[in-house]
């Protein structure tokens, strides 16, 4: 396995979820439960580093899945974690799978939240990486300084990427650019660059994730008794 990166040649497969199928790719060593792995704001399967996912794969299965509407998957993109998460763990049970572990990155890291509230019979860890809790602080927009990126017109993908992920240090930008020709190795059976639909359902559901309730607000958070590792920060 050392030998092949799998990140660059596991095909795109297609499971349906009910009229609507989902884009993946499986790959890794059979055995144990697989990793779920989930895409940050508006990114697809292609966005995973495979530094991270061949690595992971050299233990145990990885399944990198694109919500509804995002790149080859069929229909629109939701606009609420729970109805994302719906579909994520109609997805888990229509590949027959009983047990998984979630990988979630930014908004990846809300779904996989929700998927263990909803769904906790079939999840064992949780891994979320630049993310947060429900009505968290700041939780209901993105900062002025992302907003700024993501709609700054005259850009590429690959450079607002690089700005949100990177600060602007010698070493950062260019451990960013290292990152953007790893995801961009794999040149056969890519996905599309998501639509401005999925950007908008994104912000919705965001909004509604960030919302703060009259009591408990926190109280969810108890209710996810799997073992949890959260990191966060930006490569300096």
């Amino acid at each position: 396995m050392s030998n092949v990166n799998l990140s660059e040649t596991a095909p795109t497969q297609f499971q349906d979820i009910g009229g609507v199928s989902l884009a993946y790719r499986h790959f890794g060593k059979k055995g144990a439960p697989p990793v779920l792995c989930f895409q940050h704001f508006t990114g697809t399967m292609n966005n995973f580093d495979p530094i991270h996912t061949n690595r992971l794969a050299q233990d145990r299965p990885v399944i990198l899945v694109d919500y509804r509407g995002v790149g080859r998957s069929g229909g629109k993109m939701p606009d609420s974690m729970p109805a994302t998460a719906a579909d994520i763990i109609a997805f888990v049970k229509a590949l027959g799978l009983t047990e998984i572990d979630l990988f979630g990155f930014s908004i990846g890291g809300m779904v996989a939240q929700q998927v263990a509230l909803d769904a906790p019979e079939l999840v064992r860890r949780i891994l979320l990486v630049g993310t947060g809790p429900s009505a968290g602080e700041g939780m209901q927009v993105f900062s002025p300084e992302v907003l700024d990126i993501v709609s700054r017109p005259n850009s590429t993908l690959q450079e607002r990427c690089q700005d949100l992920f990177f600060s602007k240090s010698p070493t950062s930008y260019a451990a960013g650019r290292a990152w953007l020709e790893r995801i961009a190795a794999r040149k056969l059976d890519r996905e599309p660059e998501s639509k401005p639909q999925v950007a908008e359902a994104q912000l919705a559901a965001l909004a509604k994730w960030g919302a703060i309730p009259a009591t408990d607000r926190y109280g969810y958070l108890r209710k996810i008794k799997q073992r949890t590792l959260h990191q966060y920060g930006r490569s300096g």
